[in-house]
């Protein structure tokens, strides 16, 4: 069977996980350089009245407010931001526990340990009896997860766009 013929290419792990762990790892540092105050982006005036006669101005206080507004707006951050909501939308094409698991450890500003996700992370089973019961996940199974994770996240993001295959 020659390489052609293979419908779906076995995926090379290793650099897969490596490929998602990239781009993952740029979530945080790219978050900071594009947040802004609500200042920024507050385009609203309370209405002032006064008793004080009118005059004319040749100030538009609108376009200063835009202008004033995306000031702070590069092509770069507005490039952070395109590439934000494309790591999201593949976060969000995720399990729930898959989700949890890549958010704790690449996108929050001080990003937990395997260990600390074991302990944070809950799950739910039911019992023998028929009732629902809280169990925590080990530090193994967390590791396991991650690596799952991590391959699905690749095949979700930019439609299998940090796949790697092996020749």
């Amino acid at each position: 069977m020659t390489d052609l013929m293979v419908l779906f290419p076995k995926i090379n792990e290793r650099a897969t996980k490596n490929n998602a762990r990239d781009v993952l790892k740029n979530y945080a540092p790219m978050k900071r350089r594009i947040s802004y105050g609500d200042h920024v982006y507050d385009l609203t005036q309370a209405i002032q009245y006064s008793d004080m006669p009118k005059h004319q101005s040749s100030k538009n206080g609108q376009e200063n407010k835009i202008t004033k507004m995306f000031k702070y707006v590069s092509k770069d951050s507005m490039n952070y931001t395109r590439k934000l909501k494309e790591i999201d939308m593949a976060l969000e094409s995720l399990s729930d526990v898959h989700r949890k698991i890549l958010s704790y450890s690449y996108c929050e500003v001080n990003p937990y340990k395997v260990n600390e996700i074991a302990a944070k992370l809950k799950g739910y089973r039911i019992n023998e009896y028929g009732q629902y019961e809280e169990f925590y996940y080990s530090v193994k199974n967390i590791e396991k997860l991650k690596a799952s994770a991590l391959i699905q996240f690749a095949e979700a993001y930019k439609d299998g766009e940090l796949l790697a295959f092996e020749k």
